[in-house]
């Protein structure tokens, strides 16, 4: 193949990449934190690496987005858990009345004070008693 060995190895600058590109489940989240994408984009656009072959590139280009991928799923794991933990608090602590005494309920609703049947226009239906 037309590719670097040392560019791609393990301890390489791409190595984490190629990694993630054949073994995305073998992969830390120490090490897709510590890839830097956009170092990482421009370091495959340079010179050096514009004479490899459109499959190296392809597998490369596959591990920088299955890295962003998981550093997606990541980042809403970690909003998801903070969301809930402030739920959590804010409901501990205010103190929310949840069942209010029937006593409440009674005097909460309240009545007009006359109830007139003439301002309705309803229309009855005539009884013709077959019913």
């Amino acid at each position: 193949m037309f590719y670097s060995k040392c560019l791609i190895s393990r301890k390489g600058p791409l190595g984490t990449i190629w990694v993630a590109a054949f073994y995305f489940n073998k992969l830390k989240r120490s090490q897709v934190n510590g890839t830097d994408i956009f170092f990482s984009v421009d370091k495959i656009l340079r010179e050096e690496i514009n004479d490899q072959t459109y499959g190296v590139l392809a597998n490369l280009l596959l591990g920088l987005v299955r890295i962003y991928s998981r550093k997606v799923e990541y980042l809403f794991d970690d909003c998801s858990e903070m969301f809930f933990k402030i739920k959590k608090f804010v409901i501990t602590t205010t103190k929310i009345n949840v069942a209010p005494r029937a006593e409440n309920l009674c005097t909460s609703i309240t009545l007009p004070p006359t109830f007139a049947l003439d301002a309705f226009d309803l229309i009855i239906p005539e009884d013709d008693g077959d019913q």
